[in-house]
């Protein structure tokens, strides 16, 4: 991994500001809450395709009772759909009788299930289902010429005896698909463990899960829909930290609302963090200066204010010290950093050669703005890569990914505080769009 890698974070860097008039910025919220919105698509045919197959293995056992046996077995597909707060099931059965052991009878039955639904705060689904009507299809024929087929008691028995028994399968097939609580507990035991983002300036980054929501379902003709909300505090720190066993957040039930994601990367850089990167693109370097060359032997940047000041020790064709300093702010589309009323001085050097060095002045800032715009596109580049790869959990479950950010969707906030601290905030503002496939989740 390169150097660069977690200063998008500074990089980007410096200042939100849309005009050479610069002034001091200031975060409103530190730390800043990341807050990810994920659509979730079910496909209804493979949920009810598991579904049936859990219907099938219910219905394999034929009851006896009186003179009556009796076998139900599923005529059709089952068909779902939601409504408000009700899951709403259609089940065709087939029923075949046998009674006195001489005569058979067979019909066709539909039976409907209505379902409450509710989501609770420690990710689990609670439904409670039960027969809601029926209708004979096909009423029940006697293979035995003028027996008297008792209907009602058909029926009864088919609803008091297989109705529990396929609302009971429902309701527990449906429970164990929602529940929620192992994917959680994945995700806070990833959340618990920091990633190294830069091994050379030992940063390492953090997600702390602060709070889950989710949507209510609604049929969406072949699907059902809903989103995912999660808040979560990304932080990036200067050695490892330890970080303590993560609570399951409760979870709350919210509005189904498209939204986009927003990833608020904070962090506290000190003057040193800056410096040391900019040590890696710039010593060696050598400027032509009149017939001259300039070599960059070191430099060192500090914050003074709204000031970034620069100090760099050359040697050459001047041997001594630039001392640089401007305010530095983003140009309106956010891409690069510029300097405002960029002012240097030579120390350590004899007089001509520090009135002259104040031609050199345009030089100095363009070479520290490209400086610092080249870590920019590399670093953003590699803190983006490892948000993809190790949150891509945060989508609340192995069979979901989270989608690709957009690169150039990118902004950046930043506050000097105590002379030597800089308060950074990266953002990446995207709409995340997952697709959910229920199959082999039952």
């Amino acid at each position: 991994m390169k150097v660069y890698a977690l200063l998008p974070l500074i990089a980007f860097m410096l200042l939100s500001c849309h005009s050479s008039k610069v002034a001091i910025q200031k975060l409103d919220h530190y730390p800043m809450e990341s807050t990810l919105f994920a659509e979730i698509k079910i496909d209804k045919k493979d949920l009810v395709q598991l579904l049936n197959q859990k219907i099938d293995t219910a219905l394999r056992q034929p009851i006896t009772t009186g003179n009556i046996q009796m076998s139900v077995s599923r005529a059709e597909t089952m068909s779902m759909s939601i409504k408000g707060d009700h899951l709403l099931y259609s089940l065709p059965v087939h029923i075949e009788a046998k009674m006195s052991s001489f005569a058979k009878a067979k019909g066709r039955l539909v039976l409907w299930f209505k379902s409450n639904y509710k989501f609770q705060e420690d990710w689990t689904l609670t439904t409670k289902t039960q027969v809601s009507d029926f209708q004979w299809i096909e009423q029940p024929k006697a293979e035995l010429f003028g027996l008297q087929l008792p209907i009602e008691k058909l029926s009864n028995l088919a609803i008091d005896h297989f109705g529990p028994v396929l609302a009971r399968t429902i309701d527990e097939q449906m429970e164990a698909y929602s529940d929620f609580r192992p994917q959680i507990q994945t995700l806070l035991d990833s959340a618990a463990s920091p990633i190294l983002v830069d091994s050379v300036h030992h940063l390492w980054l953090t997600g702390e899960p602060k709070r889950f929501g989710l949507a209510p379902f609604f049929d969406n003709g072949e699907t059902l829909l809903s989103g995912i909300y999660n808040t979560s505090i990304f932080t990036i720190h200067h050695k490892k930290p330890q970080i303590a066993p993560l609570k399951t957040p409760k979870l709350e039930i919210k509005p189904f609302k498209k939204q986009k994601t927003q990833i608020h990367v904070n962090a506290i850089f000190t003057a040193d963090s800056l410096s040391e990167l900019l040590k890696e693109q710039m010593i060696g370097m050598e400027l032509p200066f009149g017939n001259k060359k300039i070599k960059i032997e070191d430099i060192d940047i500090d914050f003074a204010g709204r000031l970034l000041r620069s100090k760099i020790k050359v040697s050459g064709g001047i041997n001594g010290y630039i001392d640089g300093s401007g305010a530095p702010y983003m140009n309106k589309e956010h891409t690069k950093l510029k300097i405002n009323d960029f002012d240097i001085k030579l120390t350590g050097s004899n007089l001509i050669m520090r009135n002259g060095i104040k031609l050199f002045r345009k030089k100095i800032q363009k070479l520290l703005e490209e400086s610092i715009n080249d870590q920019i596109r590399q670093m953003s580049q590699e803190a983006i890569q490892k948000i993809r790869k190790d949150y891509s959990f945060m989508a609340l479950s192995p069979i979901i990914n989270l989608a690709v950010l957009p690169d150039n969707q990118i902004t950046f906030n930043f506050e000097t505080r105590k002379g030597s601290l800089l308060y950074l905030q990266i953002s990446l503002n995207g709409v995340v769009q997952l697709n959910v496939n229920a199959h082999g989740r039952l």
